[in-house]
């Protein structure tokens, strides 16, 4: 049979094999634990934009010594949508406001998100998109 004929490791391979698990149960056992130390935030502030055929974006930042943050960013589409999202993360946590004229979103206050909606609601909205991608056919017989 095929498994028979293997040969059994020879003294060396043995030698080798323990040289190796002595040595990886050394390394863990040198191994040790580092606490990471953490800086105090550092006042910052960034801005950015950036502008191609299919629209805009662009977004700032601004954080303090005590680690809040605030910002917005922007996405305007050439087709004419829109969505600026106004941010804070604090000791409070991370809170929202969401302006956008997006079809299909409605002005609502939930958990931590306020969103500001100018955009159609419900059957108007379904109304418009189909609307809006009708196109006439012309059936020659």
């Amino acid at each position: 049979m095929w498994w028979a004929r293997r040969q059994l490791p020879t003294g060396q391979t043995l030698a080798i094999k323990r040289a190796l698990v002595i040595f990886v149960i050394a390394g863990m056992a040198l191994a040790q634990y580092q606490e990471e130390i953490y800086e105090p935030p550092q006042p910052f502030d960034f801005t950015y934009s950036s502008e191609d055929a299919e629209g805009t974006h662009s977004h700032s930042q601004q954080g303090d010594a005590s680690g809040r943050i605030t910002g917005e960013y922007t996405i305007r589409l050439a087709d004419g949508r829109s969505r600026t999202v106004r941010y804070t993360a604090d000791e409070n946590g991370y809170r929202a406001e969401v302006i956008t004229n997006e079809l299909g979103t409605e002005s609502k206050n939930s958990a931590d998100v306020t969103v500001q909606s100018s955009a159609l609601t419900g059957g108007e909205a379904a109304y418009e998109t189909v609307a809006s991608e009708l196109r006439p056919v012309h059936v020659r017989f």
